[in-house]
């Protein structure tokens, strides 16, 4: 990202808060002007009051003067201060809603191929950093860039001639921020991809804590940890280093300054006391803004590094929603018509398939691991889309329909249950917490089978169940994720072995509610266990994404192929 690039992109966060940037920048001048006004007032002091006039008069006069500039200066550096902060923060919070809102937006391919840790990475991390480019970097080049002209201008005309010699250097000081920017640039742009690597593995490592400790992967994932921290360390270290060295090579130039000031002022320039002061005072006050204007590449880098992480992210293609078309209360009836699909151009996932599943009809889809059946419900659900063929729900083909109205016609109960860090209400009625009503609610839990362990919680129905339902076993969290899908009230339902994290008696109670949930919907089961698929109108064989079976459940074991062989597996072995 070059700095054009770069100022374009920020700009656009920056342009509502023109107003308040120009303040700041009027407030932190004035506070400069008045900053620099210090080495002529010092200047006068020497030649006026301590070398003729000590009156009290005077002393008072050059007192209220040096304290009136120190007080306001001080004064409209605060406010400027704190108007760029609150402009920084305000841009924070722009960009983080904008990341957010495009997150919700991805297609799930997105999230497939991006690790969740860096994904986090640039919504906590990378930000920050580009906001210290709409106010501490802003700040600080409009004040050492004032400073630097104003004591230049009051140096050249307090004496022109050692003021000129001096300029002569300012080549050399660029040429050194020249030559620093790209390895700073690269060494940053290593620290963002580094620190998203350390959050990703910080995300595995604390939700998969269990794991670790059973599997007694301490020392292993230590060993990850350490080496990536090592090197951020590394490239950290790269780029302070390179600030050092710029820093270090300022200084000698300021030095020779300095060292040259003193020996032309008192030798062949023959200046006063109060000249000399006033000169020398000034170009000392040069010293902290060149150096800020030298080392305001560092984080200018680091910003310019993260914002090709951020608005990379801002830039990724949105899931697709070209439908127009409306669904209202489809009948169910989903067709696949010659479907085929890869997940890479390499590798076909779905071969040709055609599939014909009536509206209230229960279909169960069973074949080994990598056969096509959660790729189906992908297609269903148009988190992917056919890579040739179609998809039809009512004869219309599901690329015409509006994403959401699509959606909206299907609930899903997936095996790896996920819930929120929310109420029990609010999982129930995920989506539709402002319009669904408490007796949906709670009729929706008691038909899962879910009210009494509700019910013995301290605040029921309002209890906050933690990260993911950490306070709840497996077969509550399930039987909570079986209720938001009989809340929802869908016409199409979704099931991926919804039972299989409860027990023998409680699956039986919750198998009762989903055969009496499947009433009058189109239901489509993913089956790993076969004794929970055998009322289904017709079971789909699946074989490396091939169909190669159909038919109910009597049917399959009386043609003796390939379902025959997986049932007689699991209960005669």
């Amino acid at each position: 990202m070059q700095y054009k690039q770069f100022a374009s992109r920020l700009f656009i966060y920056l342009k509502p808060h023109i107003g308040k940037l120009v303040f700041v920048s009027v407030m932190m001048m004035l506070a400069t002007a008045l900053e620099s006004a210090i080495p002529e007032i010092t200047g006068r002091i020497v030649d006026d009051l301590f070398a003729t006039d000590r009156s009290a008069q005077t002393a008072l006069t050059y007192a209220i003067a040096l304290f009136g500039v120190i007080t306001l200066s001080s004064i409209f550096a605060l406010t400027s201060t704190a108007a760029s902060s609150w402009v920084s923060n305000k841009v924070i919070m722009d960009l983080r809603v904008d990341m957010f809102a495009k997150l919700l937006k991805l297609p799930k391919s997105y999230f497939d191929q991006h690790p969740t840790g860096k994904t986090l990475s640039k919504l906590t991390f990378d930000v920050e950093q580009i906001a210290a480019a709409a106010s501490t970097i802003w700040l600080d080049f409009i004040k050492s860039s004032m400073t630097v002209i104003i004591l230049t201008g009051y140096l050249f005309y307090k004496n022109w001639q050692l003021s000129l010699s001096l300029i002569i250097l300012l080549p050399l000081v660029y040429l050194s921020v020249k030559l620093s920017s790209k390895r700073m640039r690269s060494s940053s742009n290593k620290v963002q991809n580094s620190m998203g690597n350390m959050t990703h593995l910080l995300d595995e490592n604390i939700s998969g804590n269990s794991l670790v400790k059973i599997y007694h992967a301490q020392e292993q994932e230590s060993t990850k940890f350490n080496d990536l921290i090592k090197n951020i360390r590394q490239q950290r270290f790269k780029v302070d280093m390179t600030g050092a060295i710029n820093t270090g090579f300022v200084n000698v130039l300021i030095g020779l300054s300095l060292g040259s000031v003193v020996y032309f002022s008192s030798t062949s320039l023959q200046m006063t006391a109060g000249e000399f002061l006033s000169f020398f005072t000034a170009m000392g006050m040069l010293v902290k803004p060149a150096k800020n204007l030298v080392n305001i590449n560092k984080p200018l880098q680091v910003a310019m590094a993260a914002a090709e992480s951020v608005f990379g992210l801002l830039d990724e293609v949105e899931e697709k929603n070209q439908g127009t078309k409306q669904l209202n209360k489809t009948q169910g009836a989903i067709k696949f018509n010659n479907v085929s699909f890869g997940y890479s151009d390499d590798t076909t996932v779905l071969n040709n398939i055609n599939l014909d599943i009536r509206s209230g009809e229960t279909i169960a889809l069973v074949g080994s691991t990598g056969s096509g059946k959660t790729t189906i419900i992908q297609l269903i659900t148009r988190f992917y889309s056919p890579s040739q063929g179609a998809i039809t729900i009512d004869g219309v083909d599901i690329n015409e329909l509006e994403i959401d109205s699509l959606r909206a016609q299907i609930s899903f109960v997936d095996q790896n249950v996920r819930l929120f860090n929310d109420t029990v209400k609010g999982n129930i009625a995920l989506g539709q917490i402002n319009s669904m009503t408490d007796k949906t609610i709670k009729n929706a839990a008691k038909v899962a089978n879910a009210t009494d362990f509700i019910e013995n919680m301290d605040q029921q129905f309002d209890t906050e169940i933690g990260e993911d339902g950490t306070k709840l076993s497996g077969g509550q969290r399930q039987r909570l994720a079986i209720a938001r899908a009989i809340a929802k009230d869908s016409p199409i339902l979704i099931l991926d072995e919804a039972t299989s994290a409860l027990d023998s008696a409680t699956e039986k109670q919750v198998q009762a509610a989903i055969d009496e949930m499947q009433k009058d919907r189109t239901t489509i089961i993913i089956a790993h266990r076969l004794s929970t698929i055998q009322k289904a109108d017709r079971i789909i064989v699946l074989r490396q994404g091939d169909i190669i079976e159909q038919g109910s459940h009597q049917e399959l074991l009386d043609a003796n192929g390939e379902y025959a062989g997986l049932y007689n597996h699991q209960f005669k072995n």
